[in-house]
């Protein structure tokens, strides 16, 4: 083989490695820039679904309580007779029709004198500890409510409640309870939810404590009323409702960005193997035609 045509192979086989070095940093370099946009469209995503669910938690809150408080304003008369005949069965019946026709959603509802003590004793038993707890703390403080999630006293129920003072027989101050069930709020949550995250809603003074979350055919947290320290990391977005003790929070699913980086990677890893198979040809047609 003459110097000429060994310079000529060695040039070649540089050129080889030399686009094979540039064409493997161009696919790191397009692996970590799709990876990087994956993870921010991610996070825009979670942003965007967690204030439009917020938003609308906060309409539909607030526009319940607004309702409550009418009902109450405009029944005050009905109420009155049921807080001074409250054994008349047919009275109570009465009441609880019109709120069923009002409230579909309700699961229970009592009324309450200003101290907070309840008055319909006997017809109550979905009225567990920690409602009388809120309507006793709502009769003690000037401001509303702050909206949270518990259950009934058989832990079978869970849902949320309102209250509102109304004009009684005896006081300015007496108090009209209702309690909602979270159908509406898991319906909310399921409907601004995006693809690959889970919304749900956890307490603002302990956010490993889960509120809501939507109805789902498979477990999606290792405790449904509990973030883990694992998930309690992967929350990308937190937004508070107003009025209310939650924070909206948007946890990405755990394999979410895990499968996404790893089809990224194999992609960029199948293109260069394809460089290399196409190198590995060239470089055998030169040693063929050296021979």
């Amino acid at each position: 083989m003459s110097k000429q045509n060994r310079d000529a192979k060695k040039l070649a086989n540089e050129l080889i490695l030399v686009s094979l070095v540039m064409v493997g940093l161009l696919l790191v370099w397009d692996a970590a820039t799709r990876i990087d946009g994956f993870n921010e469209r991610q996070l825009q995503l979670a942003e965007q679904s967690v204030r439009a669910a917020s938003n609308e938690l906060d309409t539909y809150i607030t526009g319940y309580q607004r309702a409550v408080d009418i009902f109450a304003e405009e029944n005050r008369f009905f109420l009155s007779n049921v807080e001074l005949w409250p054994q008349d069965m047919e009275l109570y019946s009465e009441l609880k029709d019109k709120i069923d026709r009002f409230f579909p959603d309700n699961l229970s509802f009592t009324i309450a004198d200003e101290h907070g003590q309840t008055l319909l004793e006997g017809m109550e038993a979905l009225i567990g500890p920690q409602c009388r707890n809120d309507i006793e703390v709502f009769s003690r403080q000037l401001g509303g409510h702050l909206t949270y999630c518990h259950a009934t006293p058989t832990g079978k129920y869970h849902h949320f409640d309102l209250m509102t003072h109304w004009e009684g027989s005896n006081s300015s101050n007496d108090i009209f309870f209702i309690s909602v069930t979270t159908d509406r709020v898991k319906q909310i949550l399921a409907n601004a939810n995006v693809l690959g995250h889970l919304l749900m809603l956890v307490r603002q003074d302990n956010p490993t404590r889960v509120d809501v979350i939507p109805d789902s055919d498979q477990p999606v947290l290792i405790n449904e009323r509990e973030l883990s320290p694992a998930e309690l990391r992967r929350v990308s977005e937190s937004l508070p409702i107003d009025n209310t003790r939650w924070n909206v929070v948007s946890l990405p699913l755990n394999n979410l960005y895990s499968e996404a980086h790893r089809n990224i990677l194999v992609r960029s890893i199948l293109i260069f193997m394809g460089f290399v198979a196409v190198s590995a040809l060239m470089r055998m047609i030169l040693l063929d035609s050296d021979r």
